[in-house]
């Protein structure tokens, strides 16, 4: 089941689903195909999703499955309900050391479990660092770039 607008972005924008398996929230990223017309962006999209698959950290955002429709290519990811660390930050004007470190320390682990994996991230920002419902940082892929290399 299809919710609310989660996000937008130029190639596509994230929706709430439910997903039928497992029932749980999760996020469903919709890339319109013309985006993958190119056969270079297809490639390099092709190669992203199958490093991020493989990733399994309390501190990265979870791919699950990728599925086409008639024009989309969807991309079912883990649902980070808790906002972006750049809407965290902002809310609360500035950060104790404690809550800092926290923070800190787990973008560091989620980054250092891709490296570990041979995958670089090449877009580390506010935006692209998520909070779940619990709190806990996710490390995220925007997927309309080549944000994931492996080395």
């Amino acid at each position: 089941m299809i919710g609310r607008v989660l996000g937008k972005g130029a190639f596509g924008k994230v929706n709430l689903c439910v997903h039928k398996l497992s029932e749980q929230l999760v996020a469903v990223k919709s890339l319109h195909k013309q985006y993958l017309e190119s056969e270079d962006n297809n490639s390099k999209l092709q190669n992203e999703i199958s490093l991020l698959k493989m990733l399994m950290h309390k501190n990265v955002m979870r791919l699950y499955e990728t599925f086409p429709n008639d024009h989309y290519l969807l991309i079912v990811l883990e649902l980070c309900s808790g906002g972006d660390l750049l809407g965290y930050v902002r809310k609360r004007r500035k950060l104790t050391e404690p809550i800092a470190k926290l923070i800190f320390k787990q973008i560091l682990d989620g980054l250092s479990y891709c490296h570990s994996k041979g995958i670089v991230h090449r877009d580390i920002k506010l935006d692209n660092i998520l909070l779940n419902s619990q709190g806990d940082i996710k490390v995220i892929f925007t997927f309309y770039h080549r944000s994931a290399t492996s080395v």
